[in-house]
């Protein structure tokens, strides 16, 4: 027979008050069971809890399942974590029950109208994790661009360039028509007059 620690609701209509039971599974929720074991009324400001522990434990040593509201009542009182200090085993399978994610049950319907819902966006090229690299091998954010500093070429930088440009340039005396001017890069320039 499997037995379950459950509560009877008792009381008149709106003022509930419960009795915490050990009954047979199959039996309905007010009906019959096995042993009282406990009250509760919530309505009480503060509450009344009041289980007994001796029989609550020995019907949790028997095999008897709570359901998770007397679970919640006996952690409250503190008869669940004598039970586990007893029985590790049996904390372990209630926590990871306790843990497991609430899911969303949603008709087919709503599902095709969820998805049409969602904008499409093309897929994008995955970049490599970054975060499985150590800080120390991160390349550092770039900047933002602030205004442009003026750069300064020190002579011996532009002398370079005035040979280059002299070499591929055929020398020739200026005339007495022709204006010469020096470009950006310090290479002069010869403008003849258009005629």
């Amino acid at each position: 027979m499997a037995t379950r620690i459950r509560l009877r609701r008792m009381g008149s209509n709106k003022r509930p008050f419960y009795r915490v039971v050990v009954a047979d599974q199959r039996s309905s929720r007010d009906g019959r069971f096995i042993e009282i074991i406990g009250r509760y009324h919530p309505l009480n400001d503060p509450s009344v809890i009041e289980i007994d522990a001796d029989r609550a434990l020995h019907w949790l040593m028997v095999g008897a399942q709570p359901s998770n509201q007397v679970r919640n009542l006996m952690t409250k009182v503190g008869i669940w974590e004598r039970f586990v200090a007893e029985r590790p085993s049996a904390g372990a399978s209630t926590a990871s029950n306790r843990d497991r994610p609430v899911r969303t049950k949603l008709s087919k319907k709503a599902q095709a109208r969820a998805k049409a819902a969602e904008p499409v966006e093309p897929p994008v090229e995955a970049a490599p994790a970054l975060e499985s690299e150590p800080a120390s091998v991160r390349e550092p954010a770039a900047e933002p661009a602030t205004q442009e500093q003026p750069v300064e070429h020190s002579a011996a930088e532009a002398a370079p360039d005035r040979a280059e440009t002299e070499a591929s340039e055929p020398t020739a005396s200026a005339g007495p028509d022709e204006v010469t001017e020096t470009d950006t890069a310090g290479a002069d320039v010869q403008e003849t007059p258009e005629g």
